[in-house]
């Protein structure tokens, strides 16, 4: 009976992320640490460009939603992934009605910090 029971959630936990998969539209998405503005993150097509901490962008670059309802960025995030800080996941979240994310990072004295980034 207890297989049964977490086979059952575990299949609804990971159908919920392959909805919110589906459900992550393209975009501005204002990004936050606490409750400090980091930037923001455009995505189109599959492409992605920032953060604009600066409301300057860099460049475009791939990304890739998983099944599983996470992102794999496929270029920098800006001072999220530098200087000693490495992203470390980015798991979709429900952020009212829309889909936003959270990215974890690792910074370079080894503590952990999540960014929520939320639909404009």
């Amino acid at each position: 009976m207890r297989s049964r029971t977490v086979a059952f959630f575990a299949v609804l936990f990971f159908a919920g992320h392959a909805a919110a998969a589906a459900d992550l539209k393209d975009g501005s998405f204002t990004c936050y640490l606490g409750s400090m503005v980091l930037g923001q993150i455009e995505l189109e097509a599959g492409m992605f460009r920032g953060p604009a901490f600066d409301g300057n962008f860099e460049g475009d670059y791939p990304f890739e939603v998983t099944p599983s309802g996470t992102i794999n960025w496929g270029g920098p995030l800006g001072g999220l992934s530098s200087d000693g800080n490495t992203v470390v996941s980015t798991v979709l979240k429900k952020a009212g009605d829309r889909i936003g994310f959270d990215i974890t990072v690792q910074n370079a004295r080894g503590n952990f910090q999540t960014i929520s980034c939320y639909p404009d």
